[in-house]
């Protein structure tokens, strides 16, 4: 305790003395702006990550409440007068315990058939299962259309199917069958959490102005003043025409709000450009998300970008420009893209099992088949991070659709080895894992920027030196790749962490999702993008510090690019799907 108070004592006398050198030698200052650029900052040091953690935990925390609505579609009555509710839209029946419907009897298959609801009508199909699915006696081939009071026999057990709103049978009815209410208690406004945003994002672009001294850039003020009324109008629009939990949007308007303020410091004439991507998704996620709420639409919009996946990849290869030992850029004159961030999305909709193909081997090899053309892409443009980004995601999904191990420990064997030769033959490849572990020894070449890195992050302290006053940002992709030192330099390593936190965060509540979601669809989809999420944000923030090699990926929603954040937010869509519980009024 002792200890505690000494360092609280030099702490505050340290500051004092701050405040004293600045009042009592105002004549060695050459203009009043720089006494008031240092008083500010040596405030709002403080203030940044006490907001920043505030809008964490207002967000977190009604996202974590189980308040899911549990809606009850239909009933299964087996033979001996139960009932099974059955709350998904799509059900699979079998022996597995990850079965939505358990049958533990040994002459069921594991995944037996899935029973599905769609547009108001009930379908049985057969996975390939050995006793076979009978609907009213008659063995089926293929997906059937099941009526209200149809006899269901998997390898010989019976079952009926009962609308929702039947009068259940006295004595059975089970406590699975009651619709959970949201938990009572204090809600926490989205509103106020708004608010806390728009201080962050003001007394930011503040300390940014503040930081450019007299020449100060106009586009900063103007454009963190568009992205506000932007984003309060998004949300106006969202919770106008939707009851569901806003909370996930408010992070991704935080993040965007602080990429804004990275790009200000680091790069203030790209700040248009970088707004316009922002804008440019918000409506890219309201679109998505409003055409896959429904699975019908979702499908056919899995094959639209499967089909525009595979244009992008070959445009890729016939016009893509190398930048930094990538062939990873499409230049039409008047815009640069890369192509395969967009690609991130339709591989993700490829991976998630539609309705009339759940765990079937057509499906999975289709897009295994996918998977390939997309990372063989990769490799022949040199994109070496996204591969690896690609290739994680692929494990997840494939998991996820077939729950067999052994299968995907073959693939990942076989990716190794692939890549063992792809390092060992592309140069470009194998000098970042030479520099891993060792670039203190090459802090002049091939370590440059991971040691400049570890330099900036140490230096800005747990509350940074303030926004744009740091000297990471003339250090190359200090904004896009190693966006974690200027973040962590700048903004303080309270700040870094409460984003790597948000991005760790939603990657775990799209699984937090998959227990209550409506559809396998939905579930694999937002596991899907949550992969791509974390796995980009660890190969960022290890790759920086070197604990991994150094493979030149963004961060979602932070570092500078457009592309990567159009992406970003059409990902966001995928994981939104996902929830769909209702907020109290």
């Amino acid at each position: 305790m002792n200890d505690f108070l000494e360092i609280m004592k030099q702490l505050l006398e340290g500051y004092l003395t701050k405040f004293t050198d600045i009042f009592v030698n105002m004549e060695n200052f050459p203009a009043p702006l720089e006494v008031a650029s240092e008083l500010y900052t040596l405030v709002v040091r403080w203030v940044f990550p006490i907001l920043a953690a505030a809008i964490f935990l207002r967000c977190i925390l009604p996202l974590l409440q189980n308040g899911k609505e549990k809606a009850v579609w239909g009933y299964l009555c087996m033979t001996d007068g139960t009932r099974t509710p059955l709350k998904n839209w799509e059900n699979l029946i079998g022996r597995s315990k990850f079965s939505d419907i358990v049958i533990n009897l040994p002459f069921v298959s594991r995944s037996h058939a899935v029973l599905t609801f769609h547009n108001g009508v009930w379908s049985i199909a057969d996975l390939g299962s050995k006793g076979g699915v009978k609907v009213n006696g008659r063995k089926i081939e293929k997906q059937e259309i099941v009526d209200y009071g149809d006899t269901l026999s998997l390898s010989g057990v019976e079952m009926a199917l009962a609308p929702a709103d039947a009068e259940p049978p006295k004595g059975l009815l089970q406590k699975n069958d009651t619709v959970s209410t949201p938990p009572s208690g204090r809600h926490i406004r989205t509103g106020a959490t708004l608010f806390l945003i728009l201080i962050f994002l003001i007394l930011g672009s503040i300390q940014i102005c503040f930081s450019m001294g007299t020449q100060v850039n106009p586009a900063v003020p103007l454009t963190l003043l568009i992205f506000i009324l932007a984003m309060c109008l998004h949300y106006i629009f969202m919770r106008w025409f939707s009851r569901k939990y806003f909370e996930l949007e408010l992070l991704c308007y935080f993040l965007c709000g602080l990429n804004l303020l990275i790009v200000a410091s680091a790069a203030p004439n790209s700040l248009y450009k970088q707004l316009a991507a922002i804008l440019t998704g918000i409506v890219v996620y309201t679109v998505i998300k409003m055409i896959i709420g429904n699975l019908g639409r979702a499908h056919k919009l899995k094959y639209f970008l499967m089909a525009s996946a595979l244009v992008l990849m070959i445009l890729n290869l016939a016009l893509g420009e190398t930048y930094f030992g990538a062939k990873r850029w499409i230049n039409l004159g008047f815009i640069t893209f890369q192509p395969m961030e967009f690609v991130k999305i339709a591989f993700v909709l490829a991976g998630a099992a539609t309705l009339d193909r759940l765990l079937t081997t057509r499906n999975m090899t289709a897009f295994i088949a996918f998977s390939g053309a997309c990372i063989g892409t990769l490799v022949l443009i040199r994109d070496f991070g996204t591969a690896v980004v690609i290739f994680g995601t692929f494990i997840v999904i494939a998991f996820m659709q077939s729950g067999d191990l052994r299968t995907i420990a073959l693939v990942t064997a076989g990716a190794v080895f692939g890549s063992t030769a792809v390092v060992s033959f592309m140069p470009y490849i194998a000098s970042r894992f030479a520099a891993w572990g060792n670039v203190w020894d090459l802090a002049n070449t091939s370590g440059y920027q991971q040691t400049r890195t570890m330099i900036a992050a140490a230096s800005g302290g747990l509350l940074g030196v303030g926004g744009g006053n740091g000297y990471f940002k003339y250090i190359p992709a200090a904004d896009t790749d190693l966006v974690f030192g200027m973040l962590s330099e700048e903004w303080g390593l309270l700040v870094a962490l409460t984003v790597v936190l948000t991005i760790v965060f939603i990657a775990v509540y799209a699984v937090f999702l998959t227990k209550n979601s409506r559809s396998s669809f939905y579930a694999i989809a937002a596991c899907g993008a949550a992969s791509i999420f974390l796995i980009q944000t660890a190969l960022n923030v290890l790759g920086s510090v070197d604990i991994l090699p150094l493979t030149g990926i963004t961060i979602p929603f932070v570092s500078n690019g457009g592309s990567s954040m159009i992406a970003s937010w059409g990902l966001l869509a995928l994981i939104k799907s996902a929830d769909g519980r209702i907020r109290p009024e």
